[in-house]
């Protein structure tokens, strides 16, 4: 029995039930792909998404023997390794919206900051709003996964977005900047964590700050309570279990 089926590019990844026998995933698998002419291979996704790095690993299954592709969605194009990098498909309209609603707040020559920006779906499909409005800003992607930062960079030259993009890599926690933002999104992990201070030490008075955080409304609205923190919205912005939520907060430092 299949849980979920995510398709990456030209990659399906299957998650099964503990119980599935594996002559059973060998048979899905063939039959899917067999249905399926746009995907070229079958993988079977094992365990959970774990740490700061949200990488999960996979085994081969059925099709092409390999973990890269090339995954398309808003205009745009990601390059990545299946087990060394973090994406989600299930993303593509949360990254339309907030890129769109960000493009629209955007004065010319802004700065704007994505934390644990992974390979740059986030920044790319900013710029990519903001290249089509003839809007310059400068965009940094800063991400701790060494493999998803040099996807990232690779995925910017893709995209032709360079006088747009700039990568770092390393601990977005401690980025060598001397620059405040005038937008910061955070696509941060599910953890414990909140990177607020981070942010507010990349902030100045008037900075918009997209805030990614996980399970109850109730919870996600204590986490960002800070004296210096207007809440201007909360929105569901994706499941990431049954009944368990990832939300957008909009806030605006003080």
């Amino acid at each position: 029995m299949t849980k979920s089926i995510d398709i990456i590019g030209d990659i399906a990844i299957i998650r099964f039930s503990e119980k599935s026998l594996w002559i059973y995933k060998k048979f899905f698998s063939w039959k899917f792909l067999r249905k399926n002419k746009n995907i070229k291979t079958i993988l079977e996704k094992k365990g959970d998404i774990e740490g700061e790095l949200r990488i999960f690993k996979t085994k081969f299954l059925t099709g092409e023997n390999k973990k890269e592709t090339i995954h398309k969605e808003n205009n745009s194009q990601f390059y990545l390794h299946i087990d060394k990098t973090y994406f989600s498909p299930r993303l593509s309209n949360e990254r339309a919206l907030v890129s769109e609603e960000i493009s629209n707040e955007i004065k010319r020559n802004s700065n704007i900051l994505v934390m644990f920006a992974g390979i740059a779906p986030f920044p790319i499909v900013i710029a990519k709003h903001l290249k089509n409005k003839k809007i310059k800003a400068k965009i940094i992607s800063s991400e701790l996964n060494k493999d998803a930062s040099e996807y990232a960079q690779r995925n910017v030259k893709l995209n032709k977005l360079e006088d747009y993009i700039e990568v770092i890599q390393g601990d977005s926690r401690r980025i060598k900047t001397l620059k405040k933002f005038d937008i910061i999104l955070m696509t941060r992990p599910n953890l414990e964590e909140t990177f607020l201070d981070s942010a507010l030490k990349y902030s100045k008075k008037g900075t918009l700050i997209y805030y990614h955080g996980f399970g109850i409304k109730e919870k996600i609205l204590e986490e960002v309570k800070n004296k210096r923190l207007k809440v201007l919205y909360i929105r569901k912005a994706g499941d990431i279990a049954p009944g368990k939520y990832r939300w957008l907060v909009k806030m605006k430092v003080s």
